[in-house]
């Protein structure tokens, strides 16, 4: 009998391999010169595209609810063709110092509590229990999070990727394209990635930049 693969017996580590969906902000698998020109031609007549001054505006005041650069919102906002309603941080991200209690850098609480309209998520490190790590992390920064799921290992299979991100974004009832992934760059861009593609996230922010100057 001949062996059939199926995404249950794929790990992180071969799916780039495969086609990346809907969802993801990173250039196509150089798979011929065609694919290349015609990612490269989508991407100038999106430039090309400019917003009215009075959008760019309203862009400009959303992005310093969302805390981030204007650049970085329009960007999500293309891909995902919306507002972003939520972020999601992993620990790294956060430059949580795990010890006998969270610590949480005052400068990153300080810039997560001016965000407004926007639902707050976290990945809890491995070995913590999401339930109680969102507790505990809820209590030493003061700040509404929403939900908090276990984060993923490079050895996770797709189907657990894409658990990982429908586990925190179920009890909110968004689509992935309403969050947008705050990770530890570049370390953890391979992660990331493979959770934007897996959750149809809107896209993937570095924490360095997202978090400039509070570090």
């Amino acid at each position: 009998m001949q062996n059939t693969l199926t995404t249950d017996d794929l790990t992180m580590t071969d799916w780039p391999r495969t086609a990346i969906g809907i969802g993801h902000n990173a250039p196509p698998e150089p798979v011929s010169l065609w694919h290349k020109h015609m990612w490269e031609r989508a991407r100038a007549e999106q430039a090309a595209k400019r917003p009215s001054l009075a959008v760019i505006r309203m862009q400009m005041a959303r992005a310093a609810e969302l805390g981030m650069s204007h650049a970085d919102y329009a960007a999500l906002h293309r891909t995902a063709g919306r507002d972003p309603a939520g972020l999601i941080f992993t620990p790294a991200a956060l430059n949580l110092r795990l010890a006998r209690r969270l610590v949480l850098p005052d400068a990153v609480r300080a810039h997560l509590a001016r965000l407004r309209d926007c639902h707050l998520l976290a990945l809890a490190p491995e070995g913590e229990a999401p339930d109680a790590f969102l507790e505990e992390l809820r209590e030493v920064s003061a700040l509404p999070f929403a939900t908090a799921t276990a984060m993923p290992s490079e050895q996770t299979s797709w189907p657990g990727l894409v658990q990982a991100i429908r586990s925190a974004l179920d009890p909110l009832r968004l689509p992935g394209s309403a969050l947008a992934l705050i990770g530890a760059l570049p370390t953890e861009a391979r992660l990331c990635a493979a959770l934007c593609t897996a959750g149809r996230l809107a896209g993937v922010l570095d924490s360095n930049a997202y978090f400039r100057p509070a570090r």
